[in-house]
């Protein structure tokens, strides 16, 4: 029967005892002549799966200092046998219920979500990662440690439930053009009115817009530190850059005198002869 790696490393984590690849190999149920992708199956180094070690060294193979568990030598115990290796793991399986519960791993923080993805800080090793709603069916384990593990699902559903008060709305009015991190990621719309023209734009699509063409905004210490960034008068490129989201242009009156004063000129009349002018 196939072993279970999850199992194996929980076994010599929580024993600080290290298994060699063979003893592994054939508890996963490959054969001796099979080649097996340590990479695949372990994942990237790290302290959680440094314990599967070469039968030469005592050590796994390819890792730096710092991706080795720090008791890794604390013991000269090496299990080099697949049985010995699938009893202890029997052994430790049979742990009553109750105290399995009650040394559970705490969860993970959620940092930030957004969208079908987040980021956790793991309660173990307290580093921050990524979890997807996409990949690996939305669940991950810490790739620092491998002691924690996220379902994105639950991490989500924990992130609206603590931002419910939150929500940005999508469509934002103002008396100026202006750009706000807080709106990033919400597909915010934003409506202003400047000289009788009305303009509507997308917020994120028009920030990137104004910072790779004409390189402003970011570096700004209105930006960085406050994070807003706004615009007392839309210059004349500016203006061409919004003319796609204009929405309404109102008519004005052309001005005239009598709208002006309050006093309008009599009409001027004119004749061939001075005689036909009336007094």
């Amino acid at each position: 029967m196939k072993g279970d790696i999850r199992k194996a490393l929980d076994y010599l984590n929580a024993n600080q005892v290290r298994a060699t690849y063979s003893a592994v190999q054939s508890y996963l149920g490959f054969g001796p002549f099979d080649k097996v992708d340590w990479q695949e199956i372990l994942g990237p180094p790290r302290q959680y799966t440094s314990w599967v070690v070469n039968k030469k060294t005592g050590l796994p193979d390819g890792y730096k200092p710092a991706e080795m568990h720090p008791d890794l030598m604390a013991s000269e115990e090496i299990i080099g046998k697949s049985k010995l290796l699938l009893a202890a793991i029997k052994e430790f399986k049979g742990r009553p219920e109750e105290e399995q519960s009650a040394t559970a791993s705490p969860k993970v923080e959620v940092a930030d979500c957004h969208g079908n993805n987040a980021a956790v800080m793991c309660p173990h090793c307290n580093k921050a990662y990524l979890i997807s709603g996409f990949l690996n069916k939305g669940v991950r384990s810490c790739p620092h440690c491998g002691k924690s593990k996220a379902v994105f699902q639950d991490v989500k559903a924990e992130w609206e439930a603590s931002h419910e008060n939150d929500i940005i709305e999508s469509d934002q009015f103002s008396t100026r053009m202006i750009f706000k991190k807080e709106w990033l990621g919400y597909d915010v719309w934003v409506t202003f009115t400047e000289d009788d023209t009305t303009y509507r734009y997308p917020h994120d699509q028009l920030l990137q817009t104004f910072i790779s063409r004409l390189s402003i905004i970011e570096g700004t210490k209105s930006w960085d530190q406050d994070g807003v960034y706004h615009f007392p008068r839309i210059s004349g490129e500016q203006k061409k850059m919004l003319k796609r989201y204009i929405t309404e242009v109102r008519d004005v009156p052309v001005a005239t005198q009598a709208a002006e004063t309050g006093f309008e000129l009599p009409e001027i009349k004119t004749a061939k002869k001075a005689k036909h002018l009336e007094d």
